[in-house]
């Protein structure tokens, strides 16, 4: 027995240095070789950015606004640098993610990266930048661990789950719904953001009479069950949903089919136009999406904003072409105030001032995450999520 675990030990052991060694094989200090790349393409008039997601699936409009942004940086010349932005598709699963996140780490001319869409690939690529010393822009996953992992150079301005989930359950309160359900995507943000949802819920008084979770692959006739047996079993004021198009349309879909006619809640993913263009308006005031996004919003930057990319792009923009918008933006205004582009003197001003952008005034905390990010409560009326003001 004893001899087996050393066997195994020594296994562990070798593919360990084998692997630490083809990750640093160029490289005695990763950190330092990515400081001096940067600091020279800099001096020579650039600045490389990596922007990465699941571009052929996450059918979203960050990639015409971070076009829109470099444009403006570059024409006002806001970081004394040219902005050079490279789209990176990470594939969409974890595995094509971290392979990526190899890839733009490989490039010590960049100093920096914008991504992931999606908390399963964003978490194991923050490891990946971290070890090779990319500051990371996290901008639009919730997941509150990545920013708890002590790295200095990660910095997110998106809030995360526990901001959600605290919003979340103060909406329950105002409204009554003292007895809820919890039905989550059970994978790394709709366990996190349902987590934080059921401890606020605690908080605030409201009981949790049942949690269940679905995947990607749950069919409908599956989902039918389960709708089935809350009818049957529980009492409840209304249902908590943590997933994502397209199966969020079918879960609000067999659900209504069932007689299941309470309150629908959520997060971002219920503010998606896939979803407002087929809800039929028997659901006016009936579901409810905690957003990070305010297209009313009355910010002069945003409405600056919102009118370029409609000019621009003859479409209105979404939350994630907002949130790339403005960090480029903090990151340009950042290395045009540090007057370099190495990752840590870059987050070293990160860190110290408030930013006044197009989503409105924030500053990061000590661990990088967003502070003083207001959350916008809406309700669906007439096709649309329209701000929802609580009494």
């Amino acid at each position: 027995m004893g001899e087996n675990i050393m066997n195994k030990f020594r296994i562990l052991l070798v593919f360990s240095l084998l692997t630490f060694s083809l990750i640093s094989c160029n490289s005695d200090d990763p950190i330092k070789n990515r400081n001096v790349a940067v600091k020279r393409l800099y001096q020579q008039g650039t600045v490389k950015v990596a922007l990465a997601n699941s571009f052929e699936q996450n059918q979203t409009k960050m990639w015409e606004a971070a076009l829109l942004a470099q444009e403006k940086i570059n024409a006002e010349q806001i970081c004394h640098a040219n902005l050079e932005i490279v789209r990176c598709d990470d594939g969409g699963t974890p595995i094509s993610g971290t392979k990526k996140a190899y890839e733009i780490a490989s490039d010590n001319e960049f100093c920096a990266v914008i991504g992931h869409g999606y908390s399963d690939i964003s978490m194991p690529c923050s490891l990946i930048y971290q070890y090779y010393g990319l500051l990371t822009f996290n901008y639009i996953s919730t997941v509150h661990e990545l920013t708890e992992r002590n790295n200095p150079l990660i910095f997110s301005n998106m809030p995360n789950d526990n901001d959600y989930g605290e919003e979340l359950a103060r909406l329950c309160d105002k409204k009554k719904f003292k007895n809820v359900l919890i039905y989550y995507l059970e994978n790394t943000s709709g366990t996190s953001l349902s987590n934080a949802f059921e401890l606020s819920c605690n908080s605030f008084g409201v009981d949790v009479v049942n949690r269940e979770s679905f995947d990607l692959t749950t069919s409908n006739t599956v989902i039918d069950r389960t709708v089935k047996r809350w009818k049957n079993n529980f009492f409840f004021d209304a249902v908590f949903i943590a997933g994502r198009m397209p199966i969020l349309q079918d879960i609000i879909k067999i659900m209504r089919e069932n007689g299941v006619n309470c309150p629908i809640i959520g997060a971002d993913p219920f503010d998606d136009p896939l979803l407002t263009e087929v809800l039929p308006f028997s659901e006016n005031g009936k579901i409810f999406a905690v957003s990070n996004y305010n297209d009313k919003s009355k910010n002069i930057d945003f409405r600056e904003f919102y009118d370029l990319f409609v000019k621009k792009y003859g479409v209105e923009p979404d939350q994630e072409a907002l949130q790339v918008y403005d960090a480029l933006f903090v990151l340009a205004k950042a290395i045009s105030f540090a007057d370099t582009a190495v990752p840590p003197k870059v987050a070293e001003v990160l860190r110290a001032r408030l930013w006044y952008e197009a989503a409105g005034p924030y500053s990061f905390s000590p661990d990088g995450a967003i502070k003083d990010r207001q959350l916008t409560v809406k309700v669906f009326k007439d096709g649309a999520f329209e701000e929802y003001f609580m009494r």
